[in-house]
């Protein structure tokens, strides 16, 4: 398997075959959400096929926001999700992050599992919606 810096078509190639995720249509919708700030985009492949992605940005100079990743329901559970999780903590401590933020939801417990597994600490409960909210995690990289 390679982790590597990915493009946005890339990110969106991957996106479209995780079938719990919300539809992206363009490549419109991470060039709104991203803007000007300074992002990290990573890939995961295996024999040139993409199978996983993790896409962030940076809050400020020291804080990391991690928002959009997955991993093909093929490739699960076989270390993907957390190899590019290490890479992207590669990715920020190396620039001279100290913290990385990721929200997740109830309905998602593969990734609440790992998250606390590595490290990650529940900071935050909001509640959107009958039966989920989103949990919000973080994670000191010092």
């Amino acid at each position: 398997m390679i982790i590597r810096t990915a493009s946005f078509i890339e990110l969106l190639e991957i996106h479209s075959k995780i079938p719990e995720m919300h539809t992206i249509s363009d490549l419109k919708y991470f060039s709104d959400r991203i803007g000007s700030k300074k992002y990290i985009s990573l890939v995961a492949e295996i024999s040139g096929g993409l199978i996983g992605y993790k896409l962030g940005y940076w809050i400020n100079s020291e804080k990391f926001y991690s928002w959009l990743g997955g991993v093909i329901p093929s490739q699960r559970k076989n270390g993907i999700a957390k190899a590019l999780l290490k890479r992207q903590e590669f990715e920020v401590h190396s620039a001279g992050g100290t913290e990385i933020s990721v929200k997740s939801m109830n309905k998602y417990p593969g990734m609440l599992m790992m998250l606390i597994a590595n490290g990650y600490q529940v900071t935050a409960y909001k509640k959107s919606g009958q039966n989920d909210g989103k949990i919000e995690f973080s994670k000191c990289l010092t």
